[in-house]
């Protein structure tokens, strides 16, 4: 169920939204607005909404509120979380910084150490592209020991509010070394057993150590990277919840905080505060929105949103090409196939609308930027909690898709 604002002080109130980025009380940027709100109000009572719901819908040029219904209420944000992981580590770390496996020469002979570097783009490919060159370098015949060095991360620990059912299911154990698309519970070890098999294929005795730290000094033998631009890009089109909680800790790390889940979220509101984002009331308890304890106000995102497209849009720009952000109809978790924007009311707002998509069990979210039909843009954030169950979670989230539509100006 939602939290309401009833603890926050009226002056806590004002200050989430009241700075340079303050977003205006009036609608003045569009003859359609008042139009605009009142189909929102309209279709927001929908039974496959319910009454738990969050809204807010922004002019991009003015900042003014063009519709809103509960705006400073709390609610559980699902993946609408990764927004915001997506701006604090962009605004951290940039989109050209790279993240990067080694393998280093270890203490003796016949050691290699795989060192973590919290690249959570790394392949099982990759891992085997590392062992072949490794394998270039060592002596023949030698019987290598390969030892893991995941210690850019503290031990892993169960998020705060994670139920128990979500590893292995729809994440994993947090470590600094582990493969794309394994939620298992000991990713780092299976990504050591993935090496060590390749070295077995090239003709070497290989088995696994114990952990090590690695020197920093140590000859590198091989070394795998990719781009913040990358892992940013994955995380919002298909909503990876492993990579959101990785770059959730490497924002920590990059501000020297220790990256517990704790420093994860200090590291994230420090990150907001340095574009003039007061996250006061916010609980940011992790990256991927997992969290049944994180919540955020509609007028927080689009405030978020809205630096991101229009403020200070320069570190932002990957968040908003094609292969990020969801298109409606058309790509990540918006595409058609998932039943998105495929409804006679929604379809003529497929293209126009960057969002991102949110779901837990009893929570549907959608949160982006729409392209008006005049040619503006509108920032948005819509929250459904206490999801009615006796309707599918589709049906709720095509309700959400009409609404964008309603937005956009084209479902009048």
């Amino acid at each position: 169920m939602r939290i309401a604002l009833k603890w926050l002080t009226p002056a806590l109130l004002v200050a989430v939204s009241a700075s340079s980025l303050t977003l205006a009380t009036t609608a003045t940027a569009e003859t359609n607005d008042a139009q605009i709100d009142l189909l929102l109000h309209k279709r927001l009572d929908n039974p496959r909404i319910g009454s738990d719901v969050g809204m807010i819908v922004v002019d991009g040029p003015s900042g003014a509120v063009v519709s809103s219904h509960d705006p400073d209420g709390l609610f559980l944000p699902a993946s609408n979380m990764k927004i915001v992981t997506a701006v604090t580590t962009l605004s951290t770390m940039g989109a050209d910084a790279v993240l990067t496996t080694r393998v280093r020469a270890g203490a003796l002979p016949n050691e290699v150490i795989l060192e973590g570097g919290g690249d959570p783009l790394l392949t099982t490919s990759d891992l085997q592209s590392l062992a072949s060159r490794t394998a270039k370098q060592l002596a023949p015949d030698v019987r290598v020991v390969v030892r893991v060095d995941e210690d850019l991360f503290p031990p892993a620990e169960r998020g705060p509010g994670w139920t128990t059912g979500y590893i292995p299911s729809v994440a994993a154990s947090v470590e600094a070394l582990a493969r794309l698309w394994d939620y298992s519970r000991d990713p780092s070890t299976n990504a050591a057993k993935v090496f060590a098999k390749k070295l077995r294929s090239l003709g070497f005795k290989a088995k696994l150590g114990d952990a090590a730290n690695a020197d920093p000094a140590s000859a590198v033998l091989a070394e795998e990277s990719n781009t913040i631009e990358d892992a940013v890009s994955m995380m919002l089109s298909v909503s990876e919840n492993n990579v959101a909680e990785v770059l959730y800790r490497q924002v920590a790390v990059a501000q020297g905080i220790v990256p517990t889940w704790e420093g994860g979220q200090q590291a994230a509101e420090k990150a907001l505060a340095a574009l003039g984002i007061d996250a006061t009331g916010m609980k940011l308890l992790d990256g991927s929105g997992l969290s049944r304890k994180d919540r955020l106000s509609p007028r927080f995102l689009a405030v978020v949103l809205r630096v991101a497209k229009v403020t200070t849009p320069g570190p932002f720009v990957t968040m908003f090409e094609p292969e990020a952000m969801p298109v409606s109809g058309e790509t990540g978790t918006l595409a058609s196939r998932y039943g998105r924007y495929v409804t006679k009311q929604a379809r003529c707002a497929r293209g126009d609308v960057h969002a991102k998509t949110g779901t837990l069990f009893d929570t549907i979210a959608l949160s982006g930027v729409a392209k008006t039909t005049t040619g503006g843009e509108r920032m948005f954030a819509l929250f459904v909690n206490d999801r009615p169950q006796r309707y599918s979670a589709l049906s709720t989230r095509q309700a959400l898709d009409g609404l964008s539509a309603t937005i956009t100006g084209c479902w009048d």
